[in-house]
């Protein structure tokens, strides 16, 4: 696997390097041909934050850890991974039908495997034309983490969303 690591107010030991080469490796066994990791690594206040975005024929898995050591994020970060690559598995055959190796997980359980979600309710709403502002406003009028809305500078359906560190993200999507 290619890695890329950037790293933001951290700087990681030669043996963190080691161990995240190694053990991303490991997951090298799900792909038919290489696919490329990017790793940040933070630190912020008292904690300190791990990102790994695996990209492969356009599909794009992304976990995100928290913690007190980065080392404990590793950790968590690669079964949340290999659930990803498990469940969506199908997604990574290649168009000359290459075929995913099936092996045994090497950081999750079998039983920790679950199902595709289930869609339990489908809501139409009305989009509003807005600037960015109006949907910010509109997002605190509601009771949901995301608002959508219509730009009306860019004509693109947009949202914007509820952060973890509870600051305001737009999502801008490009095709």
């Amino acid at each position: 696997m290619k890695l890329d690591i950037v790293t933001k107010n951290y700087s990681p030991s030669k043996k963190l390097m080691e161990v995240l080469e190694k053990k991303l490796g490991r997951l090298d066994k799900y792909f038919p041909h290489e696919a490329a990791a990017r790793v940040v690594m933070k630190g912020e206040k008292k904690q300190e934050v791990l990102e790994i975005s695996i990209s492969y024929q356009g599909t794009l898995l992304r976990a995100e850890v928290r913690g007190e050591h980065i080392y404990d994020c590793v950790d968590l970060a690669l079964p949340k991974l290999e659930k990803q690559l498990i469940k969506h598995r199908d997604k990574f055959i290649d168009k000359q039908k290459d075929v995913v190796p099936v092996a045994e997980p090497e950081f999750i359980a079998k039983e920790e495997i679950d199902d595709v979600p289930e869609i339990v309710r489908t809501k139409e709403f009305e989009v509003k034309a807005e600037d960015l502002k109006e949907a910010v406003a509109g997002l605190e009028l509601v009771d949901h983490d995301f608002y959508l809305f219509l730009n009306v500078a860019s004509g693109h359906i947009e949202a914007v969303y509820r952060r973890a560190d509870g600051k305001i993200g737009h999502l801008v999507p490009k095709v």
